[in-house]
């Protein structure tokens, strides 16, 4: 069997959206306050392209499967920009159409779209240039501040995701902290949102952002999984379609084999620092 142009730019493509949605994982597990705040800019990012790439393979291997392999357009997918929000829409109508039932479970209020949503306006010039934004005195914002937006999303977290026992243990490590330092020790980090903290409050909002990003993972590895269903489904719909003509070349990789890394348990993800 040989392969076509085509299947070695959709492995292309497979292994970077693997490689962003990785790294992205990664930095967010890592990520917390002090100098390791830059860490939630590369989750952002990584994420935020990973995401888009998934579903623009959404997209396309839909298109070449109802059009006899042939890929879409530039100006198809190009339309679609970085708007993240509108590519899952079009992959559930997708989903829709073809009978697959993988994204049904996603609803907008769950946590794996807050978090699609956040990344969405992340992805947005306004977003992603926020600081630069601010700097250059740039009017046109599409967040306030990503910091303070996800430091608002690991508090939703801690209320409506966390275990009591989880929340008890961030409150534990800042009551050690005043038992063992009393007001011999000051701390100089602030907050996602810039406030100062107390070596107290330091160690519960850093318990806080660890617990929330673990939660926050399992969200979105549960997300990824979905899609590489969808992406399993729309490949085999694609293979079917092919032309008699082209019987001896291979268009399509197992596109599902760069996503095998979101094995969605919830015990296995909870642990895990890093992706694969």
């Amino acid at each position: 069997m040989a392969f076509s142009p085509i299947w070695f730019l959709l492995e292309q493509e497979g292994l970077l959206a693997q490689a962003c949605l990785c790294s992205g994982l990664t930095a967010l597990r890592r990520a917390n306050l002090g100098d390791k705040k830059g860490l939630f800019y590369s989750a952002f990012f990584e994420l935020s392209i990973g995401f888009e790439r998934v579903l623009k393979l959404v997209l396309i291997l839909d298109h070449m499967a109802r059009n006899q392999m042939v890929p879409p357009n530039s100006k198809t997918v190009e339309d679609y920009g970085h708007k993240l929000r509108s590519l899952f829409d079009s992959a559930k109508d997708v989903c829709a159409t073809q009978g697959i039932t993988a994204l049904d479970a996603f609803q907008p209020d769950s946590l794996s779209m807050v978090i699609l949503g956040f990344l969405d306006d992340f992805a947005h010039p306004g977003g992603r240039y926020s600081n630069i934004n601010k700097l250059t005195g740039q009017r046109h914002q599409a967040m306030a501040d990503p910091l303070v937006h996800w430091g608002e999303i690991a508090r939703q977290i801690m209320q409506s995701q966390a275990t009591p026992k989880e929340r008890q243990r961030a409150e534990l490590n800042g009551q050690m902290a005043r038992f063992a330092f009393g007001d011999a020790a000051a701390s100089l980090m602030s907050d996602l949102n810039k406030q100062p903290m107390d070596v107290t409050m330091l160690l519960v909002r850093a318990s806080e952002l660890d617990t929330a990003s673990k939660h926050a993972i399992y969200a979105l590895v549960t997300l990824i999984a979905a899609l590489r269903e969808v992406l399993d489904s729309l490949c085999a719909r694609a293979q079917a379609a092919k032309p008699a003509g082209r019987s001896h070349l291979s268009d399509v990789p197992d596109m599902k084999e760069f996503f095998q890394f979101a094995w969605a348990d919830r015990q296995y993800v909870m642990r895990k620092r890093q992706w694969p």
